[in-house]
């Protein structure tokens, strides 16, 4: 009963209707207010205006640097950014830091992020991204 049901609902036929989703960043559509943007001249969302977010697939963890672990230094490194349409971490910018050079490899781990971008009406889209990093001495 349900394999009769699946294969009448397989078309071999052009769609009338629905979007068509490609791989790769699209092309970016103007519109009537003025954007924020990335650089690039493509709009830089905010999670609740897109339809689907970001996905990360590879985070890495920054390292301690010797300086650090002598002092001692624990805490968190709070980084706001862009998740660019073209898969980059772009416009990186500190909120919180912490001393001896653990800004620092918060930033470069940050730059190693590997996602999916945005997506917004079918298209790969920029979005705003809040990153923390964590740094525990155990």
């Amino acid at each position: 009963m349900g394999i009769p049901r699946f294969f009448e609902s397989i078309s071999f036929s052009r769609p009338s209707v629905g979007l068509l989703i490609a791989d790769g960043p699209g092309v970016q559509e103007s519109n009537d207010r003025t954007p924020v943007t990335n650089g690039k001249g493509a709009d830089v969302l905010r999670g609740k205006e897109v339809t689907s977010k970001a996905r990360v697939i590879i985070k890495p963890e920054p390292s301690y640097t010797e300086e650090a672990r002598q002092g001692q230094i624990t805490g968190t490194v709070v980084l706001r950014g862009v998740f660019d349409s073209s898969g980059g971490v772009t416009n990186l910018r500190v909120v919180s830091g912490l001393p001896n050079g653990l800004t620092e490899k918060a930033i470069a781990a940050a730059r190693q992020i590997r996602f999916i971008p945005a997506v917004k009406e079918g298209r790969f889209v920029s979005m705003y991204i809040q990153l923390e990093y964590n740094f525990n001495l155990y």
